[in-house]
């Protein structure tokens, strides 16, 4: 038994010293390649990764990768190679570098352009926006409306403001403080869930949507401003439920292309005023003659006229007063009631309008007449007055207005 025992000690022996004179055996990598990435990154590898990237960036002011260092490591392997983690390929720098931008000087310039057609603003940094078209107060449920604009200055700023139906919730909670219980009912006011709007841009002469936006569903439930930045002939249909909406249509333009605009806009709004108003049927001071001027109080109204006219040089006057009423009746009716404010004079008929009279004393003269729904009535209270036979001859002036207006 122990001749075997000392037998098997000396096999032992005898590989273990095979073992350590025999060397080891160089084998393929498993993808047939010859460097460390074919197994992949080990855990060490990552953990060094960032001292890999601070290395290379390191080395890049050296030129000459073989160092007196680095030559040291390589000459430790056998033959005279590199180690694995030397054989490892450098990162590339990632970081963004300062360059000259290209040449730009051959690309269009900006002309100035109006956005208007009846002005060529100068160039200025200074814009302001004119509204073109807006829809105030829209009421959308389940409907759709529909609108065409043919747009020659872009850009058009499209700013839309919602209104949603809102919805009552309430919860009630039970609850207990102390000794006391009890049900608190709580109430919140939202915005009702199938409120929605939709707007959606056209191009009408390819058919292509442009451009869509709105309020609810996929839409965030704020308002919203869109913009069509390239002329063109464009259709906007807006839809929508339980909603309503602002509509503005808008366009960039500058500080002297307002104040022509404005004041386009503020002649135009007279000028509707007149046309709310008396038509100028009435006398003015052409019509009575050189010499008479204009004084007083003016009233022009859409029912009414009154002025008052003084000859500075005798001291004659003349107060001239048109009534429109809304039917010929009511008309009739106040003609009839100047002959009684007036029943103390000799009323003498005369041919204008339809129906009308005159009078005249030493200090005092007047014609009346009713032509259609307008009374007319001239008077000269002064010294002296105007004669009647000149009231005459302007109450046929104003008759010939009426006729034509």
């Amino acid at each position: 038994m122990k001749t075997s025992r000392t037998i098997f000690i000396v096999i032992i022996i005898l590989l273990i010293w095979c073992t350590l004179f025999s060397g080891c055996v160089e084998v393929t990598p498993p993808s047939g390649q010859n460097n460390a990435q074919s197994y992949g990154p080990t855990s060490q590898e990552n953990a060094n990764i960032k001292n890999l990237i601070k290395d290379q960036n390191a080395s890049s002011s050296n030129p000459n990768p073989t160092s007196a260092s680095a030559q040291g490591e390589i000459s430790k392997q056998p033959g005279g190679t590199a180690s694995p983690e030397a054989a490892l390929p450098l990162a590339e720098n990632e970081s963004f570098v300062k360059v000259t931008p290209r040449d730009y000087s051959h690309l269009k310039q900006e002309i100035p352009t109006s956005y208007l057609p009846y002005n060529r603003p100068v160039s200025t940094s200074d814009r302001q926006y004119v509204t073109i078209y807006e829809l105030l107060n829209q009421t959308f449920a389940n409907n759709a409306s529909a609108y065409a604009y043919h747009l020659v200055t872009p850009p058009l700023y499209i700013e839309m403001a919602f209104y949603p139906k809102m919805a009552i919730d309430e919860q009630e909670v039970y609850k207990r403080t102390g000794n006391k219980e009890g049900t608190i009912k709580y109430t919140k006011i939202r915005p009702a869930q199938d409120a929605w709007f939709e707007m959606r841009v056209y191009d009408r002469d390819t058919n292509e949507e442009i451009l869509r936006e709105g309020y609810g569903k996929t839409y965030s439930l704020t308002n919203k401003t869109a913009a069509i930045r390239r002329s063109g002939n464009f259709q906007f249909d807006f839809l929508g439920d339980s909603i309503s909406a602002d509509i503005v249509m808008k366009i960039p333009v500058n500080s002297s292309t307002v104040t022509t605009y404005s004041e386009i806009h503020e002649l135009m709004e007279e000028q509707k005023t007149k046309s709310e108003l008396i038509p100028p049927i009435y006398l003015t001071r052409e019509d009575l003659g050189e010499g008479w001027q204009q004084t007083g109080e003016l009233i022009h109204t859409p029912r009414t006229y009154s002025s008052i006219f003084v000859m500075q040089s005798t001291g004659s006057k003349l107060t001239q007063e048109i009534t429109q009423y809304s039917n010929i009746s009511e008309a009739e009716t106040n003609y009839a009631h100047t002959k009684t404010v007036n029943s103390g004079e000799t009323l003498t008929p005369i041919t204008a309008g339809d129906e009308g009279y005159g009078f005249e004393s030493i200090r005092k003269t007047s014609v009346v007449f009713r032509q259609g729904v307008y009374l007319v009535q001239l008077v000269s209270y002064s010294i002296p007055p105007v004669s009647f036979d000149e009231l005459k001859r302007l109450a046929n002036v104003v008759s010939e207005r009426i006729t034509h207006i």
